[in-house]
């Protein structure tokens, strides 16, 4: 949360485009090495706005996250869960419920050692993107602290990244999307000293239309390590499959999307997030 993987700009043909998005992620991740240990027990909320503004072929995009990290209040749901569709617990089922805990020891030194819930303004991401053709566009982007955050929402540093998104038509009138860009973090917050210069981050999605008011969404998300020297699995490539129901026409100009996530590697990203997301255009 406190590292810059950009939020995808929402446009669309208004002038306008505005979204508000609401993101659980519950998380257990556990790993013991000779010479690194880590534990991830956590439950995260974040709020982002989200506006967009088109003086074509230009986007100019503002989002603003409120992020709150918090002991694991659907950690029962979660087991549940992955009883109920035959998942790996992930040593989750040996662990306490309801707890927050994040350890991080390298070398047998404490890089991070926390236990207390937060929450507060995150920082804020300012894009600016060019339609470079009628399915692509080229965005650059830079992320600012604003508010006094800890550690776990803000690296109190400015962080950019650049990427290109593009979508195409394909068969039975369904759209298959994608992004690929390269994020660069400042060296500094919770693992200050341990950050890649640069890691990579991409995506790619299909959306599929059942009629005129429902839409099925399948996307995966990919980044590569951003914490480097780490032989840990928690800190490796990180790969989710999101599976997404979408009302494109709740009324008027507004859609409304249903969202869960799903980690495809094991240990290598936070288990399930469940999400919405309200958007609205308007035309000057």
């Amino acid at each position: 949360q406190s590292y810059f993987i950009p939020a995808t700009p929402l446009t669309s043909a208004h002038d306008w485009s505005f979204s508000q998005s609401l993101y659980i992620t519950n998380t257990y991740q556990k790993e013991d090495l000779i010479a690194e240990t880590a534990l991830i027990d956590i439950e995260n909320t974040r709020i982002d706005i989200q506006a967009t503004y088109q003086a074509a072929p230009w986007y100019f995009n503002i989002n603003v996250p409120h992020i709150s990290n918090r002991s694991g209040n659907l950690d029962q749901t979660i087991l549940n869960w992955h009883d109920f569709f035959h998942l790996p617990q992930g040593g989750r089922d040996q662990s306490i419920n309801n707890q927050i805990k994040l350890l991080y020891q390298k070398n047998s030194i404490s890089v991070v050692d926390i236990e207390q819930s937060d929450s507060g303004l995150g920082d804020i991401q300012l894009a600016l993107g060019r339609q470079l053709t009628s399915s692509i566009q080229l965005w650059i982007a830079l992320e600012i602290p604003v508010a006094d955050s800890s550690l776990l929402i803000s690296n109190d540093a400015v962080d950019s990244a650049i990427w290109i998104s593009g979508k195409l038509s394909t068969f039975f009138a369904s759209t298959a999307y994608y992004s690929a860009g390269v994020a660069f973090p400042a060296n500094s917050g919770l693992f200050k000293n341990l950050i890649e210069q640069q890691f990579g981050f991409a995506q790619l999605g299909l959306q599929i239309p059942f009629n005129a008011d429902v839409q099925l969404q399948f996307q995966t998300d990919y980044h590569s390590p951003i914490v480097r020297d780490s032989a840990l699995k928690t800190f490796d490539h990180s790969l989710q499959a999101q599976f997404v129901l979408r009302l494109p026409q709740l009324f008027e100009e507004n859609t409304l999307e249903l969202f869960f996530s799903e980690d495809i590697l094991p240990g290598h990203a936070p288990d399930i997030t469940f999400g919405l997301r309200f958007s609205t255009t308007a035309s000057n």
